[in-house]
């Protein structure tokens, strides 16, 4: 199935490769190996509803089992709000100043990207799985590309597995898809480093991130609210990637 897919990515990135060429970023790296990013983080959902009142690990905490958890009505116009911020900053007379918008495929994050990038019709949006959130709870297991691609026809799922999320090391077959196994530290910190040697290795200037907190925390130290928007540079993340809690 890898295989099968490996074309279908390189014909992706090879359309968004001639786009950036064609476009003309404003805002430009420190040097020409750097990439300027802005790193975004969803906005408000049931699940962060939850925690608010039943903080994660306290006493008689219970997983409500918000599978794929959504954007509440606060967590839409949090998005909302962020489109307005957005196209003051990034549309320009001169063109967009991003280049492409990485999203989660989390459903909350696809949400949150459409809303906050909307208007912005000539910039590319693709689905990447190594910024999903490190799966902690029911929240953090994914929908199938069967499922995403009837709610969001205008990604490209194609480069997604059926299970893209943690499923532990030892899953049978046979074993419901539901069952919620934690991702240990060190598989979600390996892979948001292959996610760094990804944008290193990407065409374009400026890339949009959006992503989660537990993602955004491990890339800067930095804790994201909801709907928060960050510029950095690639060469300004942490030198080696940390989980939260992690010293």
């Amino acid at each position: 199935a890898q295989a099968l897919r490996a074309p279908r990515m390189a014909e992706v990135r090879s359309r968004v490769f001639r786009r950036a060429q064609g476009r003309r970023s404003a805002a430009c790296a420190a040097t020409p190996d750097d990439k300027n990013l802005i790193l975004i983080r969803h906005g408000e959902t049931e699940m962060n509803s939850y925690l608010h009142k039943n903080p994660y690990m306290g006493n008689g905490f219970k997983d409500p089992g918000f599978y794929d958890t959504i954007l509440n009505q606060n967590g839409i116009a949090q998005a909302k709000a962020l489109n307005d911020k957005l196209r003051r900053q990034l549309l320009t007379e001169s063109g967009c100043e991003v280049d492409v918008v990485m999203v989660s495929p989390l459903t909350r994050t696809l949400q949150t990207a459409d809303f906050a990038f909307h208007g912005f019709d000539d910039t590319p949006r693709i689905v990447n799985p190594m910024i999903r959130e490190k799966l902690w709870l029911a929240s953090d297991v994914g929908s199938p590309p069967s499922k995403l691609s009837k709610r969001f026809p205008h990604y490209d799922f194609t480069v997604l597995d059926d299970y893209w999320w943690y499923e532990g090391e030892c899953r049978s077959p046979l074993e419901d898809w539901q069952i919620v196994r934690e991702e240990p530290n060190h598989k979600f910190v390996a892979r948001l480093e292959a996610f760094r040697k990804d944008l290193m290795q990407r065409p374009e200037s400026t890339i949009a991130v959006v992503a989660h907190w537990g993602v955004l925390n491990a890339m800067t130290g930095r804790d994201f609210r909801n709907c928060e928007s960050y510029r950095c540079t690639l060469s300004t993340l942490r030198k080696k990637f940390r989980a939260p809690g992690e010293s």
